[in-house]
C-alpha cells in the first residue's frame, strides 16, 4: 500500500472516490466537496486548504481521508476555541493544525473512507500517515471530528484521544404515520406539537415538501435569501455562497430535500436538507421574516414526516437545540478524535477530555431518564 498527498478534489477520479463512501454519508461524496471547493468555500486560499490522503494497492484506490490544514476553527462544531486560546496563553502557536472532517458539517459518518469497512489497516495507514505529515509540516496536531465510535477507537490505539460529545437525533422507530410518532410522547409534549402546528396552519401558507427534480433553481436561489438572512439576524458570516448552493443542486440532486413555505406565489421560508439511502440531515434555514413555530414546522415536523413516509431510519437535525429534545429526538454520543505534538499542552487538554467524558455520559444518561418519549 502506498499513500498519496493531492491539494484538490479535482485531483481525483470522482467515481473511484464516491466508491469508497458509505452509502448513508451525502457529505463525504465527492459531489459535495468539488462543490465546495469549485465555489470557493474550501480550497487555496481559504482557511480550509485540502490535504488528502490517498491510499493506493497498485493502481487502485483503496482508501482516502479528506483532511484540511486549518488556519481557525470555524465550521467545525466540535469546539476548540478555549484550546487555541489556551495555547496563546502560554505562548504557542495552535494553527494551523490539520482536521479530517466535512467542511461547514456537523453529520456523523465514517472519516476514513475504504470500500471494506471495518478494514483498521487502511485506518492504521491513513491515520499515521497524516500525523507524520502533520509533525514533518510543524502543525499543532490532528483532529478527526464526527467520526464513527469504531473509528474513535481505531485511533486511540494511535495515541489519539477520544472525545465525546452530544447532538440530538430523532429515530424512526418504524412509525407509518406522524400520528405514530407524536402518540410516542408524553401527553403535554403531544399537545404542544399540535397546538404548534395549527398556529402554522392558521398563518394560510401553502407549505410544500419538494426532492431531486421536483427542486427548481429558483427554489434554490430563494433558499439561499432565506440561508443569508439567518446569518444577517446572528450577526455572522455565512460559509457558503450563491453559487454553491447552485454547484449541489446541479451535482447531487438526489440527495436533496427541500421544504419551503408560500404565501401565494412568493416563497417566504424554506429548510434545506440532505438525504442519503435512509438517513436524513437537516442543515440550513431561513425565513423573510418572522413567523411564530414556522421553523419548528419546517426544520422538525415537515422533515418527520417526509423520514416517515421515505422509511427513513436516522434523522440528525444538526447540531446543539436543546429544543429537539422536547419534542422526541434522543441525545446522542458525537465522537472525535485528536492527536497534539505539544507534550504539555497535549497532558493539559487530555485532562480535560476525561472530565468532558464523564461530564457528557452523565448527561446522556441523564437525557435518557428525562425524555419525553414514554
Amino acid at each position: 500500500m502506498r499513500i498519496e498527498i493531492a491539494h484538490s478534489f479535482q485531483a481525483v477520479n470522482p467515481t473511484e472516490w464516491n466508491r469508497l463512501v458509505e452509502p448513508t454519508n451525502p457529505f463525504m461524496r465527492h459531489e459535495f466537496f468539488d462543490a465546495l471547493e469549485k465555489t470557493g468555500c474550501i480550497g487555496a486560499g481559504t482557511s480550509w486548504e485540502p490535504t488528502l490522503f490517498l491510499a493506493y494497492e497498485e493502481a487502485t484506490l483503496v482508501g482516502a481521508i479528506p483532511a484540511f490544514r486549518r488556519w481557525d476553527s470555524f465550521g467545525e462544531y466540535i469546539f476548540d476555541w478555549s484550546w487555541a486560546q489556551a495555547y496563546a496563553n502560554a505562548g504557542i502557536e495552535y494553527y494551523p493544525k490539520l482536521t479530517v472532517a466535512a467542511p461547514f458539517t456537523p453529520a456523523t459518518g465514517r472519516r476514513f473512507l475504504c470500500a471494506e469497512p471495518g478494514q483498521n489497516v487502511i485506518t492504521i495507514t491513513l491515520a499515521n500517515a497524516a500525523v507524520d505529515f502533520a509533525r514533518s509540516e510543524g502543525l499543532s496536531g490532528v483532529h478527526v471530528l464526527c467520526e464513527t465510535q469504531a473509528e474513535q477507537t481505531a485511533l486511540a490505539g494511535l495515541s489519539f484521544m477520544p472525545r465525546i460529545t452530544h447532538q440530538y437525533h430523532w429515530v424512526n422507530s418504524g412509525f407509518d404515520t406522524f400520528a405514530d410518532y407524536l402518540a410516542r410522547l408524553r401527553s403535554h409534549r403531544r399537545k404542544d406539537i399540535l397546538r404548534e402546528r395549527r398556529k402554522v396552519n392558521e398563518l394560510g401558507l401553502d407549505i410544500v415538501t419538494l426532492t431531486g427534480g421536483g427542486i427548481r433553481e429558483k427554489h434554490m436561489l430563494a433558499m439561499y435569501r432565506f440561508y443569508i438572512q439567518t446569518y444577517e439576524r446572528k450577526w455572522g458570516e455565512p460559509y457558503l455562497n450563491c453559487d454553491t448552493f447552485l454547484a449541489l443542486w446541479r451535482s447531487m440532486p438526489e440527495c436533496l430535500v427541500l421544504t419551503m413555505a408560500f404565501e401565494g406565489p412568493e416563497p417566504v421560508a424554506g429548510a434545506l436538507a440532505f438525504r442519503s439511502a435512509d438517513h436524513l440531515y437537516g442543515r440550513y434555514w431561513g425565513a423573510k421574516r418572522q413567523y411564530p413555530f414556522l421553523h419548528f414546522e419546517l426544520c422538525l415536523y415537515r422533515l418527520i414526516e417526509h423520514a416517515i413516509e421515505e422509511k427513513i431510519s436516522l434523522f440528525e437535525a444538526g447540531a446543539q437545540g436543546e429544543h429537539k429534545f422536547q419534542r422526541g429526538f434522543d441525545a446522542r454520543p458525537v465522537y472525535s478524535s485528536h492527536v497534539l505534538f505539544n507534550p504539555d499542552a497535549a497532558r493539559a487538554i487530555a485532562h480535560f477530555l476525561d472530565n468532558e467524558r464523564a461530564a457528557t455520559e452523565r448527561f446522556l444518561e441523564e437525557s435518557r431518564l428525562a425524555s419525553p418519549i414514554k
